[in-house]
């Protein structure tokens, strides 16, 4: 496989990124080993339990760990850095910005004629829209996805969250190793998803984006068959049906997910 100095000339698909990100994993399965805070034992998590005041917390936590190893694998700074470089002595060469005028006072905007083209771009309801419910119509929606906004991602990390929550509600629970493994297997699906919307929509990453989709539909797959195991023992009925249901919810929109976004990919080649 080539490596990033061609500048994704041709463009990796999912399976040349699953590719590369697989071989960065095994490099670097040695500095997850040394973050863990007592290996097998106690998983790293537990720690955060402990420090942070809230359950939603203790998962931003686990998860801005994990995106720090995530992005080792991507050494992409330099090229963005150059292309950037290059777009801005682009525009200080350009005569164009002449014609903009001083931007120093700011009311002088509404009377540039230029500006035009920005119509229906001034709001930032319109650039960070809440849901991808218009998804169908405007595939561009994904130029401007924050991870905030993935409503994929934001219920994997309040059912992880919530998971975190029988801590103090039943603590008999996590005397159950099943139960200890079945909220980790929770936090690296939401991990995953939050790696897969972290490198971005670009045609250049969106490759990754999709294998790490894929490793999240892993993830999630592999969640639902722990949980199976765990009903009745320790898990309450109500507790298993409202955990499997939402697992299952979020397994399936993942899948569809997918290939929504293969088919952006494809329609951007």
């Amino acid at each position: 496989m080539d490596d990033f100095n061609n500048r994704f000339n041709p463009v990796w698909d999912e399976f040349d990124w699953e590719s590369h990100i697989n071989e960065m994993n095994r490099r670097y399965e040695y500095l997850r080993y040394l973050i863990e805070s007592d290996h097998n034992t106690n998983p790293r998590w537990l720690e955060h339990l402990r420090e942070f005041p809230t359950k939603a917390e203790a998962v931003d936590a686990f998860i801005e760990e994990e995106l720090l190893i995530e992005e080792s694998h991507f050494p992409l700074t330099d090229y963005f850095e150059e292309e950037e470089e290059e777009t801005e002595d682009d525009l200080d060469e350009s005569e164009d910005v002449d014609e903009l005028g001083d931007f120093d006072d700011l009311d002088d905007l509404d009377e540039l004629d230029e500006l035009d083209q920005l119509d229906g771009l001034n709001e930032l309801d319109e650039l960070f829209p809440d849901d991808f419910e218009d998804e169908e119509n405007d595939l561009h929606l994904y130029s401007y996805a924050s991870m905030e906004n993935i409503v994929i991602f934001t219920e994997a990390r309040d059912f992880a969250a919530d998971l975190l929550l029988f801590h103090d509600s039943k603590p008999q629970y996590f005397q159950h190793p099943g139960f200890i493994k079945l909220i980790s297997e929770s936090l690296m699906l939401s991990s995953k998803l939050a790696a897969a919307y972290s490198v971005g929509f670009d045609l250049e990453v969106l490759g990754a984006n999709i294998a790490y989709c894929k490793k999240a539909l892993f993830q999630a797959n592999q969640t639902l068959q722990l949980l199976q195991a765990l009903k009745l023992d320790p898990l309450a009925e109500s507790d298993y049906d409202s955990i499997h249901r939402r697992l299952f919810t979020i397994r399936n929109n993942t899948a569809i997910h997918i290939q929504e976004i293969r088919d952006f990919f494809h329609s951007q080649l």
